[in-house]
């Protein structure tokens, strides 16, 4: 497999949501398969979009229609974020004044070596070591 890529939530919450840019996602979500690389994104990431789901739609199906996504996306993987990595999220939280949900995006980025992060949120774009994918 290729490279490595984090996606933000807000990535799929464009798509389950059919926003502006929810057909540049869905590409950019392709193109990964496409160019063999990886997507990588956190269970708190899934289930942040699962709950964005229910308190937008309340519909059963559309939460049912996510998870078949999410466990179809063939070059997905989830990371389940070690004790160590939420300490380090709370540090660069502190030290970078992020969100604690942004600040673990750039722990598990940077405890698994990953740079290239896509995301909507113009606010990565301070952090360091990571280059924010423009979609």
């Amino acid at each position: 497999m290729g490279k490595e890529t984090f996606i933000d939530a807000n990535i799929f919450l464009e798509i389950f949501f059919d926003d502006y840019k929810a057909e540049e996602c869905e590409r950019f979500l392709k193109s990964l398969e496409t160019n063999d690389e990886i997507g990588i994104t956190t269970d708190f990431l899934v289930y942040a979009c699962l709950i964005g789901i229910e308190n937008r739609f309340k519909d059963y199906k559309k939460l049912e229609n996510a998870l078949v996504f999410f466990t179809s996306c063939p070059n997905l993987r989830i990371l389940i974020p070690s004790f160590d990595e939420l300490e380090y999220a709370i540090k660069i939280s502190k030290a970078e004044k992020l969100d604690f949900d942004d600040s673990l995006v750039v722990a598990c980025m940077n405890s698994h070596g990953i740079t290239e992060l896509a995301s909507l949120d113009r606010h990565f774009d301070k952090a360091k070591g990571i280059k924010r994918i423009e979609l």
